[in-house]
């Protein structure tokens, strides 16, 4: 019975103490991820962080974060090789607010970053030939993610997100994908 009372007590001063987003609000958000590995379906880490805003009343919105990513990418005769990639994501979004307190974001994109594949070893580690094409360098592409939102108080909320990037200039790389859960705190 008192596990039923805290659990209705929770949901109660959810609704009543959040309040919604303003026009110009400011936020923070950090969110932890896994994507899909190449090898025997192990999940691999990915983190990322950063600044949105609130651009008017109508439910658009922008953000800039950060953004870390350890994966593996399968190069020729079906190699394995390690795959980091960091860089900076650039989002323009949009929130649908009619299931208040959850909100859906959807955002749209691009990034720059740097990739460093197989550690920045030139040669294969399984044919030990030289990789012929670059293991080193800066890369770029579009990213979109889908996030779902729940306000947790006023300034804080819970986020779960699936975020997709294309990469334009890597050879290793083209498409990768992860789902992140995290925090987003806002500021004002």
């Amino acid at each position: 019975m008192k596990h039923i009372l805290f659990a209705l007590f929770f949901a109660l001063s959810t609704l009543v103490f959040a309040q919604g987003r303003r026009q110009n609000q400011s936020s923070i958000h950090l969110q932890y991820g896994m994507s899909p590995s190449k090898d025997d379906l192990k999940a691999t880490k990915s983190i990322m962080g950063g600044y949105a805003k609130i651009l008017g009343d109508k439910g658009f919105m922008g953000k800039v974060e950060g953004f870390y990513q350890d994966l593996e990418v399968t190069y020729s005769n079906k190699q394995i090789l390690p795959y980091k990639k960091y860089g900076v994501n650039i989002n323009g979004g949009y929130s649908y607010e009619g299931f208040y307190p959850v909100m859906i974001n959807a955002w749209l994109g691009a990034f720059g970053g740097y990739e460093d594949v197989n550690k920045g070893n030139k040669t294969s580690p399984l044919t030990k030939e030289t990789i012929q094409e670059d293991v080193k360098g800066f890369v770029y592409g579009l990213s979109g993610s889908l996030e779902g939102e729940i306000f947790l108080t006023r300034k804080l909320s819970l986020l779960t997100t699936y975020s997709q990037f294309y990469d334009l200039k890597s050879k290793f790389s083209k498409s990768n994908y992860g789902f992140f859960g995290g925090f987003r705190f806002y500021i004002d």
